[in-house]
């Protein structure tokens, strides 16, 4: 892909990671549905702690390539999206301090770093195997 096309994407983008911030915000405000304490899979935690692993992992996903996967190469360092990921999912628990039918929840922080941790280091250690392997970035 030329430089000037990769460049013209940049606001998508953006406009991917703030449409997935966003779809975490309602989910953090809305009235969460009773099955959402139920266990999910494999039966070890609940499903809200598996919705916030995910999502958080696909906000980090979707920050990682805005912030990274530029022409000229990194802008920031990867180990920052954990950060910003992290703090977004904290403040949406302290905005669920003020919403009657919400709980802070120090688990689903956990959950939001594991699942942001997760996709850094899969994406670290990917572009680092496959560059070992003999792929380069055109």
């Amino acid at each position: 892909m030329s430089e000037r096309g990769r460049r013209g994407d940049r606001p998508l983008r953006w406009l991917v990671g703030l449409v997935v911030a966003a779809i975490l915000f309602v989910a953090a405000v809305v009235e969460p549905s009773p099955g959402i304490a139920r266990y999910g899979p494999f039966g070890i935690f609940t499903r809200a702690i598996w919705l916030h692993a995910f999502g958080y992992a696909f906000l980090s996903l979707t920050l990682l390539y805005a912030l990274l996967d530029t022409p000229d190469g990194p802008t920031v360092s990867p180990l920052v999206v954990p950060v910003i990921v992290v703090a977004y999912g904290t403040l949406l628990e302290l905005v669920q301090l003020l919403i009657p039918y919400r709980t802070f929840a120090v688990g689903d922080i956990l959950a939001d770093a594991v699942g942001a941790v997760a996709v850094v280091a899969v994406w670290a250690y990917g572009r680092a195997a496959l560059s070992a392997l003999g792929f380069r970035r055109s």
